[in-house]
């Protein structure tokens, strides 16, 4: 996922450009294809939700989709993501689930810690007690998308961090975003406001395998509220357009 999936933030030094809670559902639909896809068709749903407590933000991903193939096999696709995360960026509860058919086929869940030198340890507790070490430098998905907008809003063009995010045992990933040129966000967008947007296109890369080839790439407009728009998700054989369809600004808390 950006899991996409694309997903604490600790104190932006860049106001102009920092993640609102909110959110935001997507259409999903088969990119046009050059004849490389391993599917004919695909509909189905993405949601966003970055919801701020006073202690941590939560945040809520499910993608879903409904496929056919060439050979007229239907495939049922449903991926669910919670998380909570310190505001200091140093805490990671995570549970992840995978469906095939409505049948349960993965089911990871944890506590990720991180040290002052930056490392840290993932816990496991399912699908069983398993310890991973992460390495310094290591960053969770909330913080990783405020770094992203941090760079941004600089004016950086490309970064690269290694990301936890609890999706297996071997869920610590390189991921490399290239940062194009700022623009006004269009009135066009939806739930769009004035303000700066920037296209985006992240690689995701397993650390362990040292691949060449990214595991998966996610291209995207981000706006300076954390939102994304025109989103397309890469994932080798075949590609997702997600079509940001709602959109709403959640409250932030009093603490």
């Amino acid at each position: 996922m950006l899991a996409i999936a694309l997903l604490g933030t600790t104190s932006s030094a860049f106001a102009q450009a920092a993640l609102a809670p909110h959110l935001a559902a997507y259409r999903l639909g088969l990119h046009d294809q050059t004849g490389a896809s391993a599917l004919v068709e695909a509909r189905g749903g993405l949601v966003i939700e970055w919801r701020l407590e006073c202690d941590g933000w939560v945040s809520r991903q499910r993608l879903g989709f409904v496929a056919s193939t060439e050979g007229g096999e239907t495939i049922n696709h449903d991926v669910r993501f919670t998380s909570w995360e310190s505001t200091d960026g140093t805490r990671l509860r995570y549970v992840v689930r995978s469906f095939e058919d409505n049948e349960l086929q993965e089911e990871y869940r944890g506590l990720a810690e991180l040290e002052a030198d930056g490392g840290g340890v993932a816990d496991f507790t399912a699908p069983r007690e398993e310890a991973i070490k992460l390495p310094p430098g290591t960053v969770f998905p909330t913080e990783h998308i405020q770094l992203v907008l941090d760079s941004a809003a600089a004016g950086q063009r490309f970064v690269s961090h290694e990301v936890f995010d609890g999706f297996g045992f071997d869920a610590l990933t390189q991921v490399t975003s290239v940062i194009g040129e700022g623009r006004p966000a269009e009135q066009s967008d939806v739930g769009s406001e004035e303000g700066q947007a920037w296209p985006i296109s992240m690689a995701y890369y397993n650390i362990e395998r040292d691949e060449d080839t990214p595991q998966f790439q996610a291209t995207f407009l981000l706006d300076d509220r954390g939102i994304l728009h025109d989103v397309l998700l890469d994932y080798g054989d075949f590609r997702l357009d997600a079509t940001l369809e709602k959109l709403e600004l959640l409250d932030r808390p009093v603490c």
